[in-house]
């Protein structure tokens, strides 16, 4: 199996090459920095008939002995998702190709087109820039599109008070609303919606990435991934004005037993994950990452 992070292997290259065509080949490819430690990313240019065009190539990471099956999986659904959102308003890549690992030296992988735009981590007008992401995220919750039920990333009645903490009382409140979640409204989500999966150019978002993790679940669970991610990486306040702009577009109340539930996915492993995703684009905080998370917990259960 190819190496995480390595070049991809003459086997897949050649697999992409004739998923654009049979005079196709492969003339470029770098790594993409940041994303997820379970995948490898890479923008690969293929040449065909003297043009140039680039795509991205995502190669799932070889892991234990359930991974091969997890990730025949994930590329599946994913490619299901991409073919889907081609249908909608929600601007994401367009599916090329995907395989099961036949084709790819055993790796499953996806083959997409690249979507325009970079990532804007230091935003000229924080308040644009919240609001479109916030109305985005109501668009893509109102897309109607079928997926596998969503998965919590936390055992809530696994949860304990973190030993660092200066107000216990808001973590017990917090852990146990969690372990409440239960009711409310089913729709299409990314699930893991954020800063770091959406693109701009000229302040105008203009795609949203990484759709691996795509489900049915509680809307809400997308907006507090968000808020956590705004909290971690700026400010409790940037990721509560998230919260109003998306409450307006999408007409009705976030439940906070659902966002409080994506808050405590917190841990110290965001401390060392967060300056990988940002890969040096802005600075990052990483003293003030605990109090700025229990800010917004605080916040998010004074909503109880």
């Amino acid at each position: 199996m190819e190496p995480y992070r390595q070049r991809p292997s003459p086997e897949t290259l050649a697999w992409v090459a004739r998923c654009v065509s049979p005079t196709a080949r492969v003339v470029a490819w770098r790594r993409l920095s940041g994303g997820s430690p379970q995948a490898s990313v890479h923008r690969v240019t293929v040449a065909t008939s003297g043009a140039a065009r680039h795509l991205v190539l995502r190669r799932w990471t070889p892991g234990g002995e359930d991974w091969s099956e997890w990730a025949r999986s994930a590329v599946r659904a994913e490619a299901c998702v991409l073919e889907a959102l081609a249908a909608t308003d929600v601007p994401a890549p367009r599916l090329i190709a995907a395989t099961d690992g036949v084709d790819t030296a055993g790796v499953p992988a996806v083959l997409m087109t690249r979507a325009p735009g970079r990532l804007q981590l230091q935003p000229a007008q924080p308040d644009d820039w919240v609001h479109q992401m916030a109305a985005m995220l109501a668009t893509i919750h109102a897309a109607g599109i079928a997926a596998p039920e969503w998965e919590s990333w936390i055992d809530a009645h696994a949860l304990a008070v973190p030993p660092w903490t200066r107000r216990p009382a808001v973590w017990d409140a917090a852990i146990k609303a969690a372990c409440e979640a239960a009711d409310g409204p089913r729709c299409f989500i990314h699930r893991d919606y954020q800063h770091f999966n959406i693109l701009w150019r000229r302040n105008k978002l203009t795609a949203v990435i990484d759709w691996a993790d795509a489900s049915t679940g509680p809307p809400d669970i997308d907006v507090g991934h968000c808020r956590l991610n705004l909290a971690v990486l700026f400010s409790a306040a940037l990721a509560e004005q998230f919260r109003r702009a998306y409450e307006r577009e999408a007409g009705r109340t976030v439940d906070p037993r659902w966002d409080i539930t994506s808050l405590l996915s917190f841990s110290e492993a965001w401390h060392s994950g967060i300056p990988r995703q940002v890969a040096g684009r802005t600075a990052v905080d990483q003293v003030g990452m605990d109090g700025r998370v229990e800010d917004l917990l605080a916040a998010a259960v004074a909503r109880l």
